[in-house]
């Protein structure tokens, strides 16, 4: 499918090729029509069958785990950051905005201070850090 094609373009650009996380959205999208599906086997063998995108969202086929958006988990609670929901890859500077506040998939965060509607205060690497509102929503945990 596209979506997978595109998933593994993106995990191709980082893993292989070195771009950062949050760059990878644009350039796997020209990737994604270009690729055969030889080339898509190969990229999947060559990446040791991939799971999810650099964004943390599961290959088509694949079962994520459970998450939910930032904005329901309690304060004082640690929770991982899972993944950037799709249609927020497309917001231009948003992924970029997450990785300087060091929000990318994998990290562990602690929420510090959740009301709604205003900026959400968490722990991230042992630096409380201040994050926009809209990161509620758009950043899903696993707590």
């Amino acid at each position: 499918s596209v979506v997978r094609r595109h998933r593994l373009a993106e995990r191709f650009l980082v893993e292989v090729l070195g771009f950062e996380w949050w760059k990878t959205h644009e350039e796997a999208e020209r990737l994604e029509h270009a690729m055969s599906p030889e080339m898509e086997q190969r990229i999947q063998n060559v990446l040791g069958d991939p799971q999810t995108c650099p964004h943390g969202n599961p290959m088509p086929g694949v079962m994520g785990r459970p998450t939910k958006p930032l904005d329901r988990v309690t304060p004082g609670i640690t929770a991982t950051v899972e993944r950037i929901p799709d249609q927020f890859e497309h917001e231009p500077g948003f992924l970029e905005y997450l990785d300087s506040q060091g929000l990318r998939p994998g990290v562990d965060i602690v929420v510090i201070d959740l009301r709604h509607g205003e900026p959400i205060r968490v722990m991230v690497d042992g630096t409380e850090r201040t994050i926009r509102a809209d990161c509620g929503q758009k950043v899903w945990v696993r707590a």
